[in-house]
């Protein structure tokens, strides 16, 4: 919920932080804090995100978030998505 300030939430980048460390192997964490990346994958298109802007919505800047990038899958109806997922979920149990 960044939104058109790009407000930050320190406890979402600390958690991500902590998600890469968990990725890492215990002999070399130092070496591998400067060199591991984190992809932070958002469903929607780029321009979908923009527009969640306006609303307060946005994405996460990645500026904020050490060794990271953010890939957008250009879903364009994550809820249709989230629906046959849900169904594909229910004809299995």
């Amino acid at each position: 919920m960044s939104g058109m300030f790009n407000a930050r939430v320190v406890e979402d980048e600390k958690m991500v932080e902590d998600i890469a460390k968990t990725a890492m192997s215990s002999k070399s964490m130092s070496h591998m804090m400067h060199n591991s990346r984190i992809v932070i994958y958002d469903a929607r298109p780029y321009l979908n995100a923009q527009a969640n802007r306006l609303k307060k919505g946005g994405y996460e800047d990645v500026r904020n978030y050490r060794n990271s990038e953010i890939l957008f899958c250009d879903i364009d109806n994550i809820h249709e998505v989230s629906k046959v997922f849900k169904k594909t979920q229910e004809m299995t149990l």
